[in-house]
């Protein structure tokens, strides 16, 4: 077929020559795609709207030898309270910018997608914060690495205790017996357990019924960015800009 339809999430936008964008769209259908939108700059362009960072829009792609191209854009929403917020716009950024580094083009991704949105949604008026761990965490268990959390990822017996040594090698918790063994895990609250333990559970939009403290906040980034960085390999380039607004 020469076209197709896709529901997309635009990731990133750049610009070529002075009418022109490369697009990078996370689709329910297809995954991540690169496609060319030609003249959307333009200020007469109707896909002008469809086109901007962080905007959910229904595309109509045409099929090329090279890149396909946007025939068609239409915005179905576009999220401008994420632009008005320099925090927002950094949390919407940095969730773009995670889903880009950490997926694969045309890969089949409708579960990545929806929870894309959903956060999208819910970080208008939600905590960026725990929306961005939460998210963290889910997007993790979907590409397939979840850490353990219900017990000791080695031996496989229930942790008790009020402290919980958390270690990204193993992918889990330890009790005390394993983690005496190992020198690099990361002492944290029960409490930080039970929370990842309910995002991944918890829907983005339920987010707002929860409190958290500075301590726990400090180990659910350390616990998650430890966790991806081993898994990895490497440091994610979307949390760079996070670190320079000092929300990450």
């Amino acid at each position: 077929m020469k076209f197709y339809k896709v529901s997309a999430v635009v990731l990133k936008s750049v610009s070529i020559r002075e009418a022109d964008q490369l697009l990078t769209l996370f689709t329910r259908e297809k995954g991540k795609i690169r496609v060319m939108a030609y003249g959307s700059c333009k200020l007469t362009s109707r896909k002008r709207g469809a086109v901007q960072p962080f905007s959910h829009s229904r595309f109509l792609i045409r099929r090329g030898s090279g890149l396909d191209t946007v025939s068609q854009g239409e915005l179905v929403e576009m999220f401008p309270q994420l632009r008005c917020r320099l925090d927002k716009l950094g949390c919407a950024v940095y969730l773009t910018g995670m889903v880009d580094d950490l997926t694969a083009e045309e890969e089949p991704g409708e579960e990545i997608f929806n929870l894309l949105l959903k956060t999208l949604r819910s970080l208008v008026s939600g905590d960026g914060e725990l929306l961005i761990r939460a998210f963290e965490v889910k997007l993790l268990s979907i590409l397939g690495y979840r850490p353990c959390l219900e017990r000791c990822v080695l031996c496989h017996v229930p942790v008790d205790g009020s402290r919980v040594v958390f270690h990204a090698g193993a992918g889990g918790i330890l009790c005390p017996s394993c983690a005496g063994k190992e020198t690099d895990g990361l002492t944290c609250s029960r409490g930080t357990v039970e929370l990842l333990k309910l995002f991944l559970r918890w829907e983005p939009g339920r987010l707002n019924q929860l409190k958290a403290g500075q301590l726990v906040r400090r180990e659910l980034k350390e616990v998650l960015h430890r966790h991806l960085e081993y898994h990895l390999g490497q440091r994610m380039k979307s949390m760079r800009f996070l670190e320079l607004l000092g929300h990450v």
